[in-house]
């Protein structure tokens, strides 16, 4: 660990498993810690790879929505200023990439969508993985012929979406032509995400950091899945949720409550509201 308290300028914050509960909503207890932080002069940035119609309800909810406040979306392909709406930071993936993932995705017969760099979600087919994701960040999915696709288009990010085990069996499966040049993250059960090489939360956030003129020890970050782990790993202050996939566990260096016991609260609570 390598800060002590009072010394948190950045916190970020995931939202599925760490900042909401198992029926998506975040705890009285949540909303006033990070309340108080932003009132100590931390910045509380949530860090999700939701698109920002799927974190504009929680930004309003916490009122993180001036042109101090900050938002990292799709899993760090992009960093958004939410008063202003300026990209800060952002990297994407060429239509050409996608046509290739999708040529390997539908030859075995997996569910496959994408994110436009506009915001848009197409995917090769209506399907139950999609519709948890449009019904998540409050969107509508477009069926596409991702053949079409041109090779300059831009994406944030490509997304094998399928049963559990049978996402097991395709990330070990995969060619490695795939985990060379793209950052690979499973954010959920459900979702294994391709993102351009240079892109994942850590590097989002040492990004935000350095426009912000604020040392990487002066951060804090908060998570629970594979997705998480490398902002967990970079800031200067990794928390991990109780509930959070053993490798996250294994990295972090605190380990707070589940997000079902408003862990983030008491991770808040411990290193920036100065409380026990």
């Amino acid at each position: 660990m390598k800060v002590g308290k009072n010394m948190i300028k950045i916190c970020t914050i995931d939202l599925d498993g760490t900042l909401f509960d198992k029926v998506k909503n975040i705890s009285e207890e949540n909303i006033n810690a990070i309340k108080e932080a932003k009132k100590n002069g931390c910045k509380i940035v949530i860090a999700s790879g939701r698109p920002i119609s799927g974190i504009t309800t929680v930004l309003n909810k916490l009122g993180l929505t001036t042109n101090d406040d900050y938002v990292i979306c799709y899993n760090g392909s992009k960093v958004l200023n939410v008063g202003t709406g300026e990209t800060i930071f952002e990297k994407t993936i060429t239509g050409d990439a996608l046509r290739k993932m999708y040529k390997i995705v539908t030859e075995k017969k997996y569910f496959f969508h994408a994110f436009r760099s506009n915001g848009e979600l197409i995917t090769t087919m209506q399907n139950q993985y999609t519709d948890v994701e449009c019904r998540i960040n409050f969107l509508k999915a477009t069926e596409y012929d991702f053949n079409t696709i041109k090779d300059d288009e831009l994406f944030s990010k490509m997304m094998v979406v399928d049963d559990p085990a049978r996402l097991d069996t395709f990330a070990k499966e995969i060619d490695p032509y795939f985990t060379n040049n793209y950052t690979m993250v499973r954010s959920s059960h459900i979702f294994l995400e391709f993102l351009n090489k240079e892109v994942d939360k850590g590097q989002a956030l040492e990004m935000l950091a350095k426009s912000l003129g604020v040392n990487m020890s002066e951060t804090m970050a908060i998570g629970d899945a594979g997705n998480d782990l490398s902002m967990i790993k970079k800031a200067g202050v990794g928390v991990a949720m109780a509930n959070a996939f053993n490798e996250v566990l294994e990295a972090a260096d605190f380990v707070t409550s589940s997000n079902e016991e408003s862990g983030v609260a008491k991770a808040i609570n411990k290193f920036i509201n100065n409380k026990e």
